[in-house]
C-alpha cells in the first residue's frame, strides 16, 4: 500500500508517528511523509520517502502567538504548501489512504484526494464538542483578530479553496482533524473519560522509539543514585528564572539532579552549578528516565508518557495548550503533583518533590499506568485496526 502521511511540523506531533512509520515499512508498505527538513533525517532513517515544505512554525513559540487567529494563519500557510506538495505527488503516486495529525491540513488533503483518512492524535483525544468548549473558555473576547490578520486569513483561505477545490468548513478544523478512525497514543485508562469513548478511538499506548542521537551524557554517574530529572521541553523558552529556582531548591538534594535546559537558555546567568547537578542542553531522555525517581516537567504529552512508561511519578508545572489537561489527569490518577507556574517558589518546589518521593502511592500509580500502556497493543494493534477499517471502507 502507498500511505500518505501529513503532520504538523513539531516534535510532539512527529515523534509519536515514528513507530507507525517503521511498522508499516517493516511489513512492506510504502510511506510517503510530507514534512519539513528538521525531521527529514529521522523519518528517512526508517525507510520512508520524505517530501519537504517550508516550515512557517520555525522560531514560533507559544509565547510569541498573542491570539488564536495568528495561530490559524500559520496553519493556513502550512496547509497551502502541503497541498501544493500533495498535488504534485498525486500525478505520479496512487495513494491508498491518508494518515494525518489532528492538527493541520489532514482533512483538506483527504478531501483533495478523495481518500479514506485516519487521524493521529498526539495528545489526549478531545471530541469536537469538548474542543470547541475549551476554545471558548480560553479565548479572550478582547483579543480578536486585527483587521490585517483577518483580511490575510480570508485571502489565504480563498487561495486554498480556489487552487485545490476544497472547502475550509471551519477555521478550527486545523486543530481538530478527527476521522472515522482515530489512533491515540495513550491507553484508554489514562484517557479522561476513555471508558465512555466509542470504538472510533483506538488507544494503542505511547510510541516509545529510541532516538539514534549521539550524546555525551554520563549515564554511569546516575546509576544506583536517587535521581531528580528536570526538563521543560523543546518549545517553551526563557526559563532562566525557573532553572535558578531549581538550583536553589536542590543544591542540597541527596542524589543527582539532571537538568535539560534546551538550546535557548542563557547558561551564563545560572553558573556555577552545584556539584550534584548534571546540566546539558540535550539529555537522552529515555535513558535518563530509566534511572529517575521524580521528574519535574511542563507536562507535554510525550514527556509525560515517557515518564509513566518507565514508572516515574511527576511534578507537573503546566503552561500552555494541552498541558493543564494532562496535569489534571495525573493528579486525578495520583501519579503526579501539580504546581501553578505563577506561584512557583523554592519552598513549594522542594515540598512537591519531597511529597512525591515520600509517598509510595505516586510510584505505584505510575506503575499501573505503565502497565496499561504496555498492554494497549502498540503499533501491531494500530495496523490491524487500520486494515479492518480500510476493508470496511471498500465495502461501503
Amino acid at each position: 500500500m502507498n500511505v500518505l502521511m501529513i503532520n504538523f511540523p513539531a516534535e510532539g506531533h512527529i515523534n509519536p508517528t515514528l513507530g507507525i512509520v517503521k511498522a508499516l515499512i517493516d511489513r512492506g508498505d510504502s510511506v510517503h511523509y510530507v514534512t519539513t527538513k528538521e525531521f527529514k533525517e529521522r523519518i528517512e532513517g526508517l525507510g520512508a520517502n520524505v517530501y519537504l515544505h517550508p516550515n512557517h512554525l520555525k522560531g514560533i513559540t507559544p509565547q510569541k502567538i498573542s491570539n488564536i487567529h495568528e495561530f490559524l494563519q500559520i496553519h493556513l500557510k502550512l496547509s497551502y504548501d502541503i497541498l501544493t506538495v500533495v498535488q504534485k505527488l498525486s500525478h505520479s503516486i496512487q495513494f491508498d489512504y491518508v494518515y494525518h495529525d489532528t492538527f493541520g491540513a489532514g482533512l483538506l488533503v483527504k478531501d483533495y484526494l478523495n481518500l479514506p483518512s485516519i487521524s493521529s492524535s498526539s495528545s489526549l483525544a478531545i471530541p469536537q464538542e469538548q474542543f470547541l468548549k475549551i476554545l471558548e473558555n480560553h479565548m479572550d473576547p478582547s483579543s480578536g483578530p486585527s483587521p490585517e490578520i483577518e483580511k490575510e486569513n480570508e485571502v489565504l483561505t480563498e487561495r486554498i479553496e480556489k487552487c485545490f477545490h476544497v472547502e475550509v468548513e471551519n477555521p478550527f478544523q486545523f486543530m481538530m482533524n478527527t476521522a472515522n478512525l482515530n489512533i491515540v497514543y495513550t491507553s484508554r485508562a489514562f484517557q479522561p473519560g476513555g471508558e465512555y469513548m466509542d470504538n472510533s478511538y483506538v488507544f494503542i499506548g505511547p510510541s516509545i522509539t529510541k532516538r539514534v542521537q549521539k550524546h555525551d551524557f554520563p549515564l554511569e554517574e546516575i546509576k544506583d543514585q536517587k535521581v531528580l530529572y528536570i526538563s521543560m521541553g523543546t518549545v517553551l523558552q526563557g526559563f532562566e528564572t525557573f532553572f535558578q529556582i531549581c538550583i536553589d531548591a536542590f543544591r542540597d538534594f541527596k542524589g543527582k539532579v539532571v537538568v535539560s535546559v534546551g538550546v535557548a537558555t542563557d547558561l551564563a546567568k545560572l553558573l556555577p552549578f552545584p556539584e550534584n547537578f548534571i546540566v546539558r542542553r540535550y539529555v537522552p531522555q529515555l535513558e535518563v528516565l530509566q534511572h529517575t525517581d521524580v521528574f519535574i516537567t511542563h507536562g507535554g504529552m510525550n514527556s509525560t508518557s515517557e515518564a509513566l512508561y518507565y514508572e516515574v511519578p511527576l511534578v507537573v508545572i503546566p503552561h500552555t495548550s494541552d498541558q493543564p489537561m494532562i496535569a489534571d489527569r495525573l493528579v486525578e490518577l495520583q501519579a503526579g503533583y501539580r504546581l501553578d507556574p505563577h506561584e512557583l517558589n523554592i519552598k513549594k518546589l522542594k515540598e512537591a518533590v519531597q511529597l512525591v518521593l515520600s509517598n509510595a502511592f505516586y510510584r505505584e500509580n505510575a506503575k499501573k499506568i505503565s502497565k496499561s500502556f504496555k498492554e494497549a497493543g502498540g503499533e501491531k494493534k494500530a495496523l490491524s485496526t487500520i486494515d479492518n477499517y480500510l476493508k470496511e471502507s471498500l465495502v461501503d
